[in-house]
């Protein structure tokens, strides 16, 4: 392999998903409707609704406290356990020990109140959750990983930087590593990130020797796959045309499936996707080629995922002053040679481009 390539669209399930477990997102939007109806008379709250679908896949381990700090309080109908051993339909959560892969395992199972089933599911997995059920086949044969697009609804909704600062202290970001877009960190950027820290893990268990072309692609299509990647970018062309804050509007549920399975002439921004994506992330003035601001953007968002990889490995790292040390050493530019932040953004911007390419042609 000569040349590393960041995915967006993926015509297969991501590595390790049985194609037997995926779902058609048709399947998966009954799924989301049935935890809608749990909660009568709020099916019609989106901005709350999003919240509890999104709780199901995606709570503890920082949401609360780092990146969704406006929805901590909002309880979803589920038990979350964090479990130091793999259980039945249990979910890796990514963790490092003296630089090794020691994951811990994240389950939810029915409370003993469950007010469909009472107690007669305690203990028991819900089907939404097993098997990745999350990543769906679209009516273009593309994959997709719909939890995603909820973690990235619902930050839009709670818009806040990412900094270790208390808020009176966030004029002083600058000063630290921070993201000023959470809606960025649980999404594309975070995604990103991932690669470059697992880049950073295995450089360090390998005794220093330098990623082959063929492993650091490997990290990408885990960490990064399409699947997550169109996941990633369809949230901010959601909230640009549904109303997604609303406490009195459409479900959560009808919004995705007019989205992905309404007709063409319904959703004329779904043909324009990509170039909607990147106007939101602050891409300008496409030419056919290039955007003219790629590289004031590229500054930019360098440093935010940068600090993105900072807060990633500070996360992932179970040993106390290890978490500290490492996340400094990549504020301060360490470890640059490693993590690829700038290739990998680059890969990222140069599939964005090819895909608007694609969408801005003359029929």
């Amino acid at each position: 392999m000569s040349e590393l390539v960041q995915p967006v669209l993926s015509k297969s399930p991501e590595p390790g998903h049985d194609l037997a477990n995926v779902l058609h997102v048709g399947d998966f939007m009954n799924l989301l409707k049935e935890e809608e109806d749990y909660f009568t008379g709020d099916q019609n709250n989106t901005k709350l609704m999003i919240t509890r679908l999104r709780k199901i896949f995606y709570d503890q381990w920082g949401w609360n406290t780092e990146l969704i700090k406006g929805a901590a309080g909002i309880e979803m109908r589920y038990k979350v356990e964090i479990l130091p051993d793999p259980a039945e339909h249990s979910r890796a959560v990514t963790r490092y020990e003296d630089n090794a892969y020691q994951p811990k395992h994240r389950v939810i199972t029915y409370r003993d109140n469950d007010r469909v089933y009472g107690n007669t599911r305690v203990g028991q997995v819900p089907f939404i959750y097993k098997n990745d059920h999350q990543e769906c086949v679209l009516p273009d044969g593309n994959y997709c990983d719909v939890a995603h697009v909820l973690a990235g609804l619902d930050a839009y909704n709670y818009k806040q930087a990412v900094t270790p600062l208390p808020k009176f202290l966030y004029f002083l970001k600058n000063l630290c590593p921070h993201v000023d877009s959470n809606m960025d960190i649980v999404t594309w950027l975070g995604d990103i990130a991932s690669s470059s820290g697992d880049f950073m893990f295995y450089y360090l268990l390998h005794d220093k020797k330098p990623l082959t072309t063929e492993k650091e692609q490997y990290f990408i299509n885990i960490d990064a796959p399409g699947s997550d990647m169109l996941g990633d970018i369809d949230p901010y062309v959601i909230c640009r045309h549904y109303n997604v804050a609303s406490d009195r509007g459409m479900r959560v549920s009808d919004i995705l499936s007019e989205y992905y399975c309404g007709k063409d002439e319904a959703q004329p921004y779904m043909k324009k996707k990509f170039l909607i994506f990147c106007e939101a992330v602050g891409l300008r003035d496409w030419d056919g080629a290039k955007f003219g601001n790629e590289q004031s953007w590229m500054k930019y968002y360098g440093k935010q995922l940068r600090d993105n990889i900072c807060f990633q490995v500070f996360s992932l790292t179970e040993e106390k002053l290890k978490s500290v040390w490492l996340p400094l050493r990549i504020f301060f530019n360490g470890y640059r040679d490693v993590i690829k932040y700038d290739l990998l953004l680059i890969l990222f911007l140069k599939s964005l481009k090819q895909l608007v390419k694609t969408e801005t042609q003359p029929a």
